[in-house]
């Protein structure tokens, strides 16, 4: 414990730049597979934007009727960047006011984020699946693509999985808990001192 309280300044840098650099390396991803394409059409999602074989994703939708996948359709993605840099500044913050309050404001801004996004993307991909043309060429049965893992849709296997953006967003929030347990902790320590004891100056005599 006595490590992570010395250290509390630089767990809280770290978890600044960790999710400093979240906003920008991809956060989830899904790959599509079927014997058309056996390497794979990807799809990868950024705090603002989404990248990866997008064109011929949306051709292939059009036939069974799903919405046309594009940045704009997503307002997540312009609030994402803005909450990833407000808990980065709240990290530094944090680190030069040794403060309870200071060191809550980001971890409880990190939280009301992350459960953001997950019933975000949630929405998203039941909507997706769901919300289909009725008047589409192909007619399929409504489904939910998966937010992580692996199932069939159609004769295409579909991989979702969470990215390295994800994965440092969680480091950050784990550096920023293990600072405010130190906090915690040296707070909540009692004193030994006697009741009376006089402090002694520095050279050892009691003053």
């Amino acid at each position: 414990m006595r490590y992570l309280i010395v250290n509390r300044r630089r767990l809280l840098i770290g978890a600044g730049i960790l999710a400093g650099l979240a906003m920008v390396l991809p956060l989830w991803g899904m790959t599509l597979v079927s014997t058309q394409y056996p390497e794979g059409l990807r799809m990868v999602v950024y705090s603002n934007h989404i990248r990866g074989d997008i064109d011929e994703i949306n051709a292939l939708n059009h036939y069974i009727g799903m919405t046309r996948i594009r940045d704009g359709f997503f307002p997540e993605l312009r609030l994402l960047p803005l909450g990833l840099g407000l808990v980065a500044v709240g990290c530094l913050f944090a680190a030069l006011v040794r403060r309870i309050w200071a060191d809550l404001l980001p971890l409880t801004l990190m939280i009301a984020i992350a459960g953001y996004g997950l019933w975000s993307m949630a929405h998203r991909l039941y909507q997706f699946g769901h919300d289909l043309d009725p008047t589409a060429a192909i007619r399929i049965a409504p489904f939910t693509p998966p937010m992580l893992g692996q199932n069939q849709i159609a004769q295409f296997a579909t991989y979702s999985y969470f990215s390295w953006g994800t994965f440092l967003a969680l480091g950050a929030g784990g550096l920023v808990t293990l600072a405010l347990v130190a906090d915690l902790a040296t707070r909540r320590r009692p004193s030994r001192r006697p009741v009376g004891a006089v402090s002694p100056t520095p050279s050892g005599v009691p003053a």
